[in-house]
């Protein structure tokens, strides 16, 4: 809502007053327009507050004309300020007898965002102006801005189940012609088998208690989708350095030991390094990408996954993990509890799967509380979505959450060592269920149970 006397900023007077006057005319108009635009995406004041009275006369069902909207002006003692019952007659005089009212609507559309641009603009300048101005903070709120109003802009609205049917169909004709999903393939077939692979759009959260493995399980499939499927994977690791990611990685894809890597006791056998030489030189070759920063916020995050989206290629996001982003600029509050902040993330990860269309995957730390329910007679513990710690809002905006359970790690004397169970407890698209993986501890490697019998 623009004062009268603002510097002039872009607008189209004429564009304003022909859907104010084809709505006055004829009420077919009203949903049309506004189910494009806002009342507040007319430029001059008087504009808006005729566009407002228009749709709270239609909202109620009432008769949108001249009489009724200069009635509710009247009431609201706003008839003189907008120009009197005269000006609302007006408006009716000047619509033009061509009228395209697609056109119109595009064109006060494109004026309202070019409004929006500079007045965002203006605001970065005037922060910027300040000495004590971060200069990251103000790239990534400048950015963030920026897609806000072209978010905001693009309005998808309904779509016909006449245009939805034929991509329906192609999508399921591919599925059944090649007999698989369409999801990404982590390489552990009964995963793949249970959640048709990571879809795009997907939130997908890995939770666990410390040391069950949840870093392990990630750089696993992370290193699969990248070398074998030949996908580009981002991964944002806020914990660990990315040469001690790489490292890890390293010790994954060739399958020698981490201790030996790290420590060099024992040192490597002459197959080991050349194992471990193959598996540096694919890892060369694949568009993994690490980020190690260790003040990670979502607004940087999701600004680096945009752009390497744009300038490369992006099929899917890591982030290990979730619990450690930061929440910066206007997203973030005083009075903010770290469960209201961490409900914030969430819901910036799974807008970010959906904006790039790309899986989204997270590491999460749960609570004690499965450590005080399980035991011995129950073989481990009882895990429940409730246990994800600090925010009910990752349960919440997640469409896929797996536990990840070390039975060994709970009890030294278990049955089950090298065993581990990745229990899908929810899955807005699909089934839930159990399964079992083996672990191989001194690869940090998580592999098909046949696996671990060929070993």
């Amino acid at each position: 809502m623009a004062p009268e006397n603002h510097q002039v900023l872009p607008h189209d007077e004429i564009a304003e007053k022909a859907l104010l006057g084809a709505m006055l005319v004829d009420n077919r108009y009203v949903n049309q327009v506004f189910s494009e635009i806002a009342s507040d995406d007319f430029f001059r004041d008087s504009h808006v507050l005729i566009a407002q009275a228009v749709l709270q006369l239609s909202n109620a069902g009432t008769a949108v004309d001249i009489i009724t909207v200069s009635s509710l002006l009247e009431k609201r003692k706003k008839l003189q300020f907008v120009g009197g019952h005269a000006f609302v007659t007006s408006l009716v005089d000047d619509i033009p007898e061509n009228l395209d009212i697609k056109e119109y609507i595009q064109i006060v559309k494109d004026r309202s965002t070019l409004r929006k641009i500079i007045q965002a603009s203006r605001g970065i300048i005037q922060k910027g102006v300040d000495p004590a101005a971060d200069t990251i903070s103000l790239l990534n709120e400048m950015q963030e801005e920026i897609i806000r109003i072209a978010e905001n802009r693009e309005k998808k609205g309904f779509k016909s189940t006449a245009e939805m049917v034929p991509e329906a169909m192609e999508l399921i004709e591919r599925i059944q012609g090649g007999g698989e999903s369409q999801g990404l393939k982590t390489g552990l077939y009964e995963l793949d088998d249970i959640t048709s692979g990571f879809q795009n759009g997907d939130l997908i959260v890995f939770a666990a208690r410390p040391s069950m493995g949840k870093t392990a399980l990630a750089l696993n499939i992370a290193v699969h989708m990248a070398v074998k499927e030949e996908k580009s994977v981002a991964f944002f690791s806020i914990e660990m350095s990315r040469l001690q990611v790489l490292m890890r990685m390293m010790a994954i894809q060739a399958r020698v030991s981490m201790a030996s890597i790290r420590t060099g006791k024992p040192h490597l056998t002459h197959k080991e390094w050349s194992d471990l030489e193959l598996a540096a030189s694919e890892l060369q070759k694949a568009q993994l990408h690490v980020d190690d920063s260790a003040s990670l916020s979502i607004v940087e995050m999701k600004a680096r996954a945009r752009k390497l989206k744009a300038e490369k290629k992006l099929d899917i996001v890591f982030v290990d993990y979730l619990q450690l982003m930061k929440v910066t600029g206007e997203h973030l509050r005083r009075s903010d509890t770290r469960a209201q902040e961490v409900a914030v993330i969430t819901a910036s990860l799974k807008e970010l799967a959906k904006e790039l269309e790309i899986p989204v995957v997270a590491m999460a730390q749960l609570n004690r509380a499965p450590e005080t329910r399980g035991g011995k007679k129950e073989k481990g513990p009882k895990y429940q979505l409730s246990d994800l710690k600090e925010s009910g809002s990752i349960e919440q905006d997640a469409d896929v959450v797996i536990f990840i359970h070390r039975d060994d790690q709970f009890d030294k004397d278990s049955e089950r060592k090298g065993e581990a169970d990745l229990i899908v407890a929810k899955q807005r698209n699909g089934p839930t269920g159990r399964i079992v993986l083996a672990f191989l501890d001194k690869y940090t490697k998580f592999a098909n149970m046949e696996f671990r019998e060929r070993e």
